[in-house]
């Protein structure tokens, strides 16, 4: 059974669907006069036929007729009663699902709104009212037996036949018809996978190719249609003749008991009328038998769903910011080993740990464990003394902040995504949250600022741009936690500059920050660092001492002089700056560091795999040394010495190739800039230092 709710709630507490047994009796009640109401048309025949044609009492016909009417009304009002009790307690059942499943204390509502919805189409559909008509089939039956016994012997002979026919025809097309479910479900996420990648550029094969694969899913679903549909119309013409032949048959079989005496006029239409509404009432209860079963179902799922109440107000506890994880086990399932397996510690209020390991590690999963946004199954994670999976969504929601690797944004407008939707959003609270993360002034400079509506321009924003502003939506609630999975992946220097800066105004009021990283630029925020291997924290300590142990973070790096190795560099620079205050200075050292790794890439042999060793060391607080060592011979010694003169005497560089450009720059940064190049070697060197940061607290690696 399905599990809406909270576990620690009980579920014995009544939630209001159970209530709905009180009306069994009185739909009860209406249906027995509605299915009395069937007799009237026999009754009236029989009287008709059998007393007043031979009689020809005028009078009797007339007082039949009134009474016949009477009933008739009857009927209908009893009906029309049953039929608007019915669509409002739909609705009503709709409604408290809805109700229940926005509760905060639901975790969650979709399949409870999903049963709701299913109980309601059974309650207004015809599957309650063929429900309602069984418990009266044995009044038929029984006026059946009192005109004669041999139309039993018939109608059960027809139901015989029309119950074989249905069994066989579903015993064939069952497995049909589940594989076209299937291949249908397969079309449509295929086509939703078409949609999305229409709007990617890029993949115009990929989107060929899914074209093909639905063409092909909808040939195999015609197939198999073609192959059932025989035994389908089968079955609707084996139906359709059994239910005109129940009443030729009971015509016949009357008139056959007329013609010997044990039956009068009367009785044989009687007899037909009534068989021919006996087997309507069991064709019509075979062939929605499916939707009983499912309303009865969804119905027992409701009733033993915990009352959650209706929009009750949340009790939202105050964190202090404590975190911590206890043996966090998420199972992978077929026998391979969990995604998580026993992941423990313990982080202070206030404290930022990153996340590091390889591709398929289990980062992502453990940050949602984290956040409760896809809690573990064993173990338990503590926020404060608060295990995650007893709180409910509005006490995450108000608590929690949560930044996924790419951003979603509905389709609404920009202050609407930030507020998460919230229809009694503070607009203060949105430029609030948008100047901390940085993303005020991008907003302010669209046409129409935070009203720009995102559903009619869903392409405006850049994946790095829609990233800040998910950053917004999750510093609305004016976080206690914040979980960050890989923040800075599609953020440029100057965005990433700004997330830094951000993360740094949110550490210093306290708030706990776990996040994913991959580029180390922002990881010397980290107070500490998790690394993960297969699952499994292999590593676990202050950041110093487990990039040490890591080798990230030292003074020496190798790298090949490729272009894709440049951004490397700049992570690796990045990683040695950890004050506060570094950010001017490090962006300083990565450009230097940018400029010295193309003017060794551009000199020197472009035919072979070359490899550079990069060094940097910390003189004092203001000043550091950068290196890069390569054991090929170059021409940069005389290079740099002509492009220095030039320098000296500001002279146009209007002339200069992009290697002298680079030198140029590198000296115009640095306070000392050495080539030194023999037959072996190439060694470029400089001097940089930051005069902010004099005075400043020591280096913490």
């Amino acid at each position: 059974m399905i599990s809406y709710c909270d576990p620690g709630r009980s579920g014995d507490v009544s939630n209001g669907f159970a209530q709905l047994a009180r009306l069994i009796v009185p739909l009860l009640i209406l249906s027995l006069v509605s299915n009395l109401a069937v007799l009237i048309s026999p009754l009236f025949m029989m009287q008709v036929i059998d007393r007043v044609i031979p009689s020809g009492n005028v009078a009797t016909l007339l007082l039949l007729g009134l009474l016949a009417i009477g009933a008739l009304i009857l009927q209908a009002v009893v009906e029309f009663a049953r039929d608007l009790t019915l669509g409002r307690v739909a609705r009503w059942v709709e409604a408290r699902g809805a109700g229940m499943a926005i509760s905060p204390e639901c975790r969650n509502g979709q399949p409870l709104i999903e049963d709701a919805a299913r109980l309601g189409r059974f309650v207004s559909g015809g599957a309650l009212i063929a429900a309602l008509n069984l418990p009266w089939i044995p009044v038929f039956l029984l006026a059946l037996a009192l005109i004669h016994p041999q139309f039993l012997l018939l109608l059960a002979l027809l139901c015989g036949l029309l119950l074989i026919s249905r069994t066989l025809c579903d015993m064939t097309i069952g497995p049909s018809d589940a594989a076209v479910e299937e291949a249908a479900r397969q079309e449509n996420g295929t086509l939703a996978e078409i949609g999305g990648i229409s709007r990617k550029s890029g993949m115009a094969l990929m989107r060929q190719n899914l074209l093909q694969r639905f063409a092909a899913l909808q040939a195999g679903r015609h197939g198999r249609l073609d192959q059932a549909e025989p035994v389908r119309c089968a079955r609707s013409g084996i139906a359709t003749f059994l239910r005109s032949a129940s009443q030729i048959t009971a015509l016949g079989l009357g008139a056959y008991l007329v013609t010997r005496n044990s039956l009068s006029p009367g009785g044989m239409i009687a007899a037909s009328i009534l068989l021919s509404k006996s087997y309507a009432i069991a064709e019509a209860t075979l062939g929605q038998l499916p939707a009983i079963r499912a309303g009865l179902a969804s119905y027992a799922s409701l009733c033993a769903a915990p009352d959650t109440g209706e929009m009750r107000a949340a009790i939202v506890p105050e964190f202090q910011g404590g975190l911590r994880a206890d043996g966090v086990i998420v199972p992978r399932g077929a026998g391979l080993p969990p995604r998580l397996d026993r992941v423990s510690f313990e982080l202070e209020p206030g404290e930022v740990m990153v996340i590091i390991g390889n591709s398929g590690a289990g980062k992502s999963t453990l940050l949602k464990a984290l956040a409760g946004a896809e809690p573990a199954p064993i173990g338990s994670v503590f926020l404060d003394d608060s295990e995650i999976r007893g709180l409910n969504a509005m006490a995450l929601g108000q608590s929690v902040g949560f930044l996924p690797q790419r951003a979603e944004m509905a389709a609404a407008s920009i202050a609407d995504n930030i507020a998460h939707l919230d229809p009694q959003a503070d607009r203060a609270r949105i430029v609030a949250a948008a100047r901390m993360a940085g993303v005020h002034g991008l907003i302010s400079a669209l046409p129409d600022a935070y009203a720009t509506d995102l559903g009619a321009h869903p392409y405006l924003l850049s994946a790095g741009q829609a990233q800040r502003v998910a950053l917004a939506r999750a510093l609305y609630v004016e976080p206690r936690y914040l979980f960050l999975d890989e923040p800075n992946a599609l953020l440029d220097a100057d965005g990433e500059r700004a997330l830094g800066q951000t993360l740094q105004r949110l550490r210093a009021q306290g708030t706990t920050i776990v996040m994913v990283l991959q580029r180390s630029g922002l990881m010397g925020m980290a107070d500490k660092i998790l690394r993960l291997e297969r699952g499994r924290v292999i590593d676990m300590g202050n950041r110093s001492e487990v990039l040490g142990r890591l080798g990230i973070g030292g003074r020496k790096i190798d790298l090949p002089l490729l272009e894709s190795s440049l951004e490397d560099l700049r992570d690796w620079i990045a990683a040695q700056f950890t004050r506060t205050t570094d950010q001017e200075f490090s962006q300083k050292a990565q450009i230097v560091g940018s400029e010295m790794f193309q003017i060794a890439r551009m000199n020197g042999p472009q035919d072979l795999d070359r490899q550079a060793r990069f060094e940097f060391t910390f003189v004092d607080d203001g000043l550091c040394e950068l290196s890069l060592t390569e054991p090929v011979a170059s021409a940069l010694e005389d290079k740099k010495i002509r492009v220095a003169a030039l320098v000296d005497k500001r002279a146009d560089f209007a002339g200069l190739t992009d290697d002298e450009r680079a030198i140029a720059s590198v000296i115009g940064l640095s306070d000392r800039f050495d080539i030194v190049s023999n037959d072996a070697s190439t060694r470029l060197s400089v001097s940089l230092t930051d005069k902010a940061a004099e005075g400043s607290g020591g280096r913490l690696i």
